[in-house]
């Protein structure tokens, strides 16, 4: 027998910098799991597991699933799963613990993405080695100029210019402005974007993320449980994962998310999704990288390649326009590494749950869809489909 399941409960703490953070890792991991089972209504002592995840490299400890977990206060003998994943990590909790649910082992799992930034003292160096150190290091290469690499393609094949990425940059932070958790609240002019300091053409500082400091948890249950939960549950009703290869000559076309895509048509035939833009009420995609946005909107079937820029441009993108997209801000204004990864799921489940902040809730919201994505050049996805919980819907 398989089992539905469900996000009830949600729990995230507001964003900063590394350097600015008032509280401690736990702290913040404590914060983010007490909000999520306050907001769920289970108590500690009726969870099954924990699933938690780590980058290792990129932390100041290999063991960072077990130093964040230990001291939750929600038992000492739960199971523990650790995932690691690089930069797909925080996106594969939940579909981690969704599994376990769904398969009858477990009815009540507890999901923590925890800040990734905390421990590297030279963290664009660590982020730098992700590249083949045989293949690709010699060559010079480092994380901007990876990310670099589908921006330039997408530019060369359907002209966007500084302009167009600045108009990305501007709507994510006007977003990030109204979300009392995300990192960067504050506005930026398409000026400010085109002038910001030079990366890797054609990005510009102000194009890429920032390092921030944040955690996310969530409570995933079996969503026909007789238990009353307190918040109205967000069904997973479809997920996937898929990768590529992991070299940049394994990839087909820079220009083009044909991985996502791939991956898109089959999460939709699971959720029987017909018409992406008609039938999604809101979009959490993870675009770390302002160029990133077009593509991913493109490879998931709401615009058609080349066209997504002026798909931002209407407004359609907007609060109160027909396809509402990183009503949070996205990772381009707050990415706390496996935090990040797992925010556009909180965000995604949160607007069918109807308990989104208000300022960026999309009222009447009954279906999102959170995206997920890592590796060195973007190769690896993960998708999932959210949708309000009616105990009537058949499975």
């Amino acid at each position: 027998m398989s089992y539905r399941a469900a996000v009830v409960g949600v729990g995230l703490t507001d964003a900063t910098s590394p350097r600015k953070q008032n509280f401690s890792v736990l702290e913040l991991c404590q914060q983010s799991v007490w909000t999520a089972l306050e907001h769920s209504g289970v108590r500690p002592e009726s969870l099954d597991a924990v699933v938690t995840g780590n980058i290792d490299g990129f932390e100041g400890t290999v063991l960072a699933g077990k130093s964040q977990t230990r001291l939750l206060g929600v038992g000492e003998h739960l199971p523990l799963t650790i995932i690691n994943t690089g930069g797909t990590t925080g996106g594969n909790l939940m579909q981690v613990a969704a599994r376990m649910v769904r398969a009858g082992t477990h009815r009540r799992v507890l999901v923590l993405g925890g800040p990734t930034f905390f421990g590297a003292s030279d963290l664009q160096a660590a982020i730098n080695t992700n590249s083949p150190m045989i293949i690709e290091q010699p060559l010079g290469m480092g994380a901007y100029h990876m990310g670099a690499f589908a921006a330039s393609a997408y530019q060369a094949r359907f002209g966007m210019s500084a302009d167009d990425l600045a108009t990305v940059v501007v709507a994510d932070h006007t977003k990030a402005q109204r979300n009392p958790h995300a990192h960067l609240r504050y506005p930026v002019s398409k000026e400010d974007v085109a002038n910001g300091r030079p990366l890797s053409s054609p990005l510009t500082q102000p194009m890429v993320c920032p390092v921030s400091t944040s955690a996310v948890a969530m409570v995933v249950a079996d969503a026909d449980s007789d238990e009353d939960f307190a918040a109205t549950p967000a069904l997973i009703k479809a997920m996937g994962i898929s990768s590529d290869p992991y070299l940049g000559g394994g990839k087909g076309d820079f220009s083009q998310m044909q991985n996502l895509a791939i991956l898109a048509r089959k999460v939709y035939a699971l959720a029987d999704i017909r018409n992406p833009r008609s039938d999604f009420d809101v979009v959490e995609i993870f675009a770390p990288y302002a160029h990133m946005q077009p593509l991913a909107l493109e490879a998931l079937g709401f615009a058609d390649p080349g066209d997504a820029i002026e798909l931002i441009r209407s407004g359609a993108t907007d609060l109160g326009g027909d396809l509402p997209v990183n009503m949070s801000g996205g990772p381009k204004c707050t990415n706390a590494g496996v935090a990040g990864e797992l925010a556009p799921y909180a965000y995604a489940a949160l607007q069918v749950m109807g308990d989104a902040p208000e300022p960026i809730q999309v009222h009447g919201a009954r279906r999102s869809l959170a995206h997920g994505t890592g590796g060195t050049f973007f190769q690896f996805e993960n998708l999932a489909v959210f949708e309000t919980y009616r105990r009537s819907t058949t499975s």
